[in-house]
C-alpha cells in the first residue's frame, strides 16, 4: 500500500466518527487507488459532519463548512492534510473537484435546517463514491446503504428498520464492468448486521466478521 493510501485509510479508522472504522475495514480489500480515493472522501464527510454538529450556533456551523468549501475550490495547496489530499486527487481525478464542492452544498443546505440532518448529503457521498468506484448502476443503493447507516450509527433509527436480503447483497460483489469487487458487497453485509438488535458498531471482532464475509459469504 502506498503511503498516501495508507495515511488516507488510517486517518479514516482512526476517526471519531462511529463509521470509520467499518469503513475504513470495508475498503481493505480494494486497490489502493481506490483506497485513497474512497477514504479521503468519507473522511471529508465526517469533518463536514463536525463542522455541522460541534458548533452550538448554526451560523458557526456554517462558517466552518464554508470553510471546506473555500479550501477545496482554490488550486491552491493547504496546511491541512485532507485538503492537500484531496487536491491531489482533483488532478488525477477529472471532475472530481465540481462533484466535491456539490457534495458540500449538502451540508451547507444543512446548515439551515433546525435539525441540521446531514442525511441528504451522506447519502450523496455514498452515490460519489460508488460511481467513481465502477458502481455506477449500484449508486441508488449505495445511497440507501449510507442513508441507513448514517441514521442507525447515531440511534435514530430502528435496528432492522432497512435490509437487504443475501442475494441483493452477493449482487454487489460485481461493478458495472463485472470485476469482483469488495467495498460496497462489505458495506451491503455491514448493513445486515447492524440490522441485528445487538449489533455493536465498534465490535473488537468486526475485522473477522468482514473476512469471513468477504471468504464465505452475507450474515444471515
Amino acid at each position: 500500500m502506498t503511503n498516501n493510501a495508507k495515511t488516507a485509510i488510517a486517518a479514516l479508522r482512526d476517526n471519531d466518527h462511529p463509521l470509520g472504522r467499518p469503513l475504513a475495514l470495508c475498503l481493505m480489500f480494494e486497490t489502493e487507488k481506490d483506497q485513497l480515493l474512497a477514504a479521503s472522501v468519507f473522511d471529508l464527510a465526517m469533518a463536514l459532519d463536525a463542522a455541522l454538529h460541534i458548533p452550538s450556533e448554526s451560523l458557526l456551523a456554517a462558517i466552518r463548512v464554508q470553510w471546506w468549501a473555500d479550501a477545496l475550490a482554490a488550486e491552491t495547496r493547504h496546511t491541512a492534510p485532507l485538503v492537500n489530499q484531496l487536491q491531489d486527487l482533483f488532478e488525477i481525478n477529472e471532475g472530481l473537484r465540481q462533484q466535491i464542492i456539490t457534495l458540500i452544498a449538502h451540508w451547507q443546505s444543512a446548515c439551515h435546517d433546525e435539525a441540521r440532518d446531514s442525511t441528504e448529503g451522506w447519502a450523496a457521498t455514498w452515490a460519489l463514491i460508488a460511481t467513481r468506484l465502477g458502481h455506477e448502476k449500484e449508486a441508488a443503493t449505495a445511497a440507501d446503504i449510507g442513508h441507513y447507516l448514517h441514521h442507525v450509527v447515531r440511534g435514530q433509527l430502528a435496528h432492522g428498520g432497512h435490509n437487504l436480503d443475501q442475494p441483493q447483497i452477493i449482487a454487489l460483489r460485481r461493478d458495472d464492468a463485472g470485476r469482483k469487487r469488495s467495498w460496497l458487497y462489505l458495506a451491503g453485509c455491514f448493513l445486515r448486521y447492524m440490522a441485528r438488535p445487538a449489533a455493536d458498531v465498534s465490535h473488537p471482532a468486526l475485522g473477522w466478521h468482514m473476512l469471513i464475509w468477504h471468504i464465505f459469504r452475507p450474515p444471515k
